[in-house]
């Protein structure tokens, strides 16, 4: 009997269940995932309306619409923002230049996160250029200015449009 005794203590030593041993397990865990390029880029309208020009635009050279469009920028990057005209001559009467179409970012909601701002009026190419760029960030909106050049000598009535692209990249 003994014997069954001491058998009995044994298997529940081994088996842990012995009166005041306390027992503790650990197992480690790990969360992942992973965040892609993420960016969005939106406009406020997507026509910029000159309306009709007058004789004091013709005698000034130019119309301007200022803060006529925003332009949101959202980036989990650095970010350049571009834009370029979809081509070298606006549809009308004759074949006016695209650079006549100049644009300047007029004021942003974010200054501090912004490194370069277009800030003065530059003429459409289709080969584009930088209009701003920043850190990364959401909700950048970027005021823009325009002004259309015109001319006695060249432009001609009748109606005119010239179509223009912004490109968001995070290189």
């Amino acid at each position: 009997m003994k014997s069954l005794k001491v058998l009995a203590v044994l298997v529940a030593g081994a088996l842990g269940v012995v009166s005041g041993m306390a027992q503790s397990v650990t197992a480690n865990s790990t969360a992942v995932f992973t965040v892609p390029t993420l960016i969005r880029l939106s406009l406020d309208v997507n026509t910029i309306n000159f309306g009709t020009l007058t004789l004091a635009d013709y005698d000034l050279g130019y119309k301007d619409a200022l803060e006529a469009q925003i332009v949101y920028v959202w980036s989990n990057r650095p970010w350049v923002l571009s834009v370029a005209a979809d081509s070298a001559t606006w549809t009308g009467p004759w074949a006016k230049p695209a650079s006549d179409l100049e644009l300047r970012v007029a004021a942003v909601n974010r200054p501090e996160r912004i490194t370069y701002l277009l800030s003065t009026l530059t003429g459409l190419t289709t080969a584009g250029f930088t209009v701003a760029q920043g850190q990364p960030g959401g909700n950048f909106q970027h005021t823009m200015d325009f002004r259309v050049l015109v001319s006695w000598d060249n432009d001609v009535a009748g109606n005119y449009s010239l179509s223009f692209t912004y490109t968001l990249t995070a290189p």
